[in-house]
């Protein structure tokens, strides 16, 4: 049965209540790399995107181009370039709209600042470094471990 990945969540110790907020606070949020979902519920999330709206050709290859690259480490400026898009925002536009599919198939939601906007690509990948997303195409996407198993167990990448 695979269980909804909804938020990470922290113990606040021996009340034996969960609350949901971090247990630490990191230079960003975007660079826990805390698990969100199993290797199995990645599979079965990806399965379920590509049986729901579709995974297009591209976005297959941007995920096998992630998968590949040394650390499962790619920018978008990286992948704009791979794939020959016209730009690195094509490249962001294309990985988010992957992304908040597949989040919606785990049920998760990442992790916003403020009334910023929401950050969908945080249910493929963390932030390398804790670097804030500066815009300019040069931040570094690493590959959940958890999805890189799913790819290599599904023999998509």
């Amino acid at each position: 049965m695979t269980r909804p990945i909804m938020t990470r969540q922290a113990d606040d110790g021996d009340s034996g209540v969960t609350a949901v907020s971090p247990s630490r606070a990191p230079v960003n949020d975007y660079a826990d790399g805390g698990p969100i979902a199993t290797t199995e519920e990645f599979k079965a999330a990806l399965l379920a995107t590509r049986d729901w709206i579709g995974i297009s050709p591209t976005q297959l290859q941007m995920l096998q181009a992630q998968c590949r690259a040394p650390d499962a480490t790619i920018t978008a400026a990286q992948l704009a370039d791979q794939l020959r898009f016209k730009n690195f925002a094509a490249a962001r536009l294309q990985y988010g709209t992957l992304a908040r599919a597949v989040a919606d198939k785990l049920g998760y939601a990442p992790p916003q600042k403020g009334k910023g906007p929401v950050r969908w690509w945080f249910a493929l990948s963390i932030a390398q470094d804790g670097h804030d997303d500066a815009g300019d195409g040069q931040f570094k996407w690493t590959m959940r471990p958890e999805l890189v198993a799913a790819l290599r167990a599904m023999k998509w990448a």
